[in-house]
């Protein structure tokens, strides 16, 4: 009773979490600023290409032929404004870059999931729409853990300034025990962004990176939804909370 009890409290309190994020938005949404020195729209391409990238945010084992997953998600980075304000047209809601998500994976034979999913930034006409691949290298099992390769796609659109390619390589390692599945991860990202200069400025600024992500979380099984804690480590520290419902 008391870890039923528990389970509804933590779907819950991520329900709300993602209410929040969604609700979050203003009246006029921000964007980013084309009349922004070169320095600012580095500086939003170094850590928006980071905070947005489409973490995995589920566990390195395989679903399965079988095996299918739903999902919703929020994450929050915190001062994101602080770091970006420059590039802005105006302030963030509550200073911080929200985004939510919603995507489907599926199982396929030989230890591939194949995954879609709809972002978008909170409080901002920018869109999110990502791909992933994923390949078991160890299924895992009683006494070893799952480890898995990643591959990722992802494309940010919806802004009359800004758009952004960016792919993504991981390398992701789990191990469940019990009800608690916990799982960590790092990978490289090429990220390419495209920013529509104004007055005083004219023309495209284009600006690209290589960089390297870091996460970790673990997962509460609750059969149906499963609920998902992950810390990612880009340009700075976020949080993010998923709950997905699959087999």
């Amino acid at each position: 009773m008391q870890s039923k009890g528990f389970g509804r409290f933590a779907v819950l309190g991520c329900f709300a979490v993602l209410a929040v994020l969604v609700g979050a938005a203003p009246v006029r949404a921000w964007d980013v600023d084309g009349g922004a020195a070169t320095v600012d729209l580095e500086a939003f391409h170094d850590n928006f290409s980071l905070a947005a990238y489409p973490y995995p945010r589920h566990s390195a084992k395989p679903l399965g032929t079988l095996g299918f997953d739903v999902w919703v998600d929020g994450m929050v980075a915190p001062n994101f404004e602080d770091e970006v304000r420059g590039a802005l047209d105006k302030g963030l809601p509550g200073g911080y870059l929200g985004i939510y998500r919603v995507g489907a994976r599926k199982g396929l034979p030989f230890g591939i999931d194949l995954g879609a999913s709809y972002g978008k930034v909170v409080g901002s006409d920018i869109k999110l729409l990502a791909g992933e691949v994923s390949w078991a290298i160890l299924d895992g099992g009683v006494a070893t853990p799952a480890l898995g390769l990643r591959g990722t796609y992802q494309r940010a659109s919806g802004s009359n300034v800004y758009s952004l390619d960016q792919a993504g390589l991981e390398l992701e390692i789990s191990k469940g025990f019990a009800v608690l599945t916990p799982f960590a991860g790092a990978g490289v990202v090429w990220s390419d962004s495209t920013f529509e200069r104004s007055a005083p400025f004219s023309g495209e600024l284009s600006v690209s990176s290589t960089d390297t992500v870091l996460y970790g979380g673990v997962i509460l099984n609750l059969l149906i939804p499963k609920i998902v804690f992950e810390v990612e480590k880009g340009q700075t520290v976020q949080g993010a909370i998923r709950i997905s419902f699959g087999l």
